[in-house]
């Protein structure tokens, strides 16, 4: 191997450390619309810990502000693993919103992902799509 060839593996291999690096750390925000839903989610990463949130807000008719609402929340799948988010159950509104959180050490949102939530409230059912 040359000199040129080394330097051009070296130059290569710095390349992908950049952009893995890039990749992983930071914050992460994603927003969508739907017919009657609204949503926000934002990752960040603080001394390793990774802290996600997800508001939802409904701007649909509502007669009742303490609604209960069933929800699936679910990512793209990644080829490392880590940005999954896999939430349900049923929650109830409190001023037109669903607040969802939670924290984990190894975690992480893709920059390019997607997060799909299936909503269902009054014998209705959406599905709201959050992305960049």
């Amino acid at each position: 191997m040359n000199k040129q060839e080394a330097l051009l593996i070296s130059l290569i291999l710095l390349s992908f450390t950049g952009l893995w690096i890039w990749y992983s750390s930071g914050e992460t925000s994603l927003t969508g619309q739907s017919k009657n839903w609204s949503g926000q989610y934002v990752g960040e990463e603080e001394n390793g810990t990774m802290s996600r949130e997800l508001m939802i807000t409904y701007t649909g008719d509502l007669n009742n502000d303490e609604l209960p609402v069933t929800f699936t929340v679910n990512t793209e799948s990644t080829w490392i693993g880590k940005e999954e988010i896999n939430w349900q159950g049923t929650k109830r509104l409190s001023n037109r919103k669903l607040s969802l959180e939670s924290k984990c050490n190894d975690c992480r949102i893709a920059l390019k992902s997607e997060i799909t939530v299936k909503l269902e409230w009054e014998g209705k059912k959406e599905k709201l799509v959050l992305s960049k």
